[in-house]
């Protein structure tokens, strides 16, 4: 087969290169430089150099095809397997974002219960507080009605004083006052 793919090479370029000179004769009209021997000489050479091109460089293309090839072959391969490797990941992602709502469902509820229940402690602790103020006004009221029941009773003994004084002063005359002077003294004296 490679034998035949040579054969095909040479005969195109020969082919090629006879058509060209024949072109090249016919334009000039008739009168070419190119002599058949020549054109067959030139065709010779042109032949041998192919052959000496495939004879050397033969090896190394066909080398270095089969890497190439090898080459892609392996790098195709490893694609796949990295395609592979990333649909895994995709999937193990996407059940793992499935988890983390479900995740995220279950610490919203945990977060809600615990703020339900700080929510708790803080109303109770606020109406403990409340209860507190509320005890120590009723407290602090009742001291102040205590003070205004001893300022009343105080104002109400000194009028009573004023008042009693200033009956005394008018229903009682100059004999009476000796009189209350006398006994008073005569109890004190008697007291030593």
């Amino acid at each position: 087969m490679k034998a035949r793919l040579t054969l095909s090479l040479f005969l195109a370029v020969g082919s090629i290169m006879l058509l060209a000179s024949t072109a090249l004769a016919a334009s000039e009209g008739g009168s070419s430089p190119w002599t058949t021997s020549m054109l067959l000489w030139r065709v010779v050479n042109t032949v041998a150099l192919l052959a000496v091109l495939i004879y050397f460089l033969k090896k190394p293309l066909v080398n270095f095809f089969r890497e190439r090839k090898t080459k892609i072959e392996r790098d195709l391969e490893e694609a796949v397997e990295l395609r592979q490797k990333a649909e895994e990941l995709i999937k193990e992602y996407q059940r793992k974002l499935a988890g983390m709502e479900q995740e995220l469902d279950k610490m919203r509820g945990e977060l809600q219960k615990a703020a339900e229940g700080e929510s708790t402690k803080v109303i109770a602790g606020a109406e403990k507080i409340a209860s507190s103020i509320v005890e120590s006004a009723k407290i602090a009221a009742e001291q102040e009605v205590r003070k205004a029941k001893v300022a009343l009773k105080d104002e109400a003994v000194t009028l009573a004083l004023e008042l009693a004084e200033s009956l005394i002063r008018e229903k009682i005359s100059d004999d009476d006052r000796k009189r209350i002077v006398e006994d008073y003294l005569v109890k004190v004296g008697g007291m030593k």
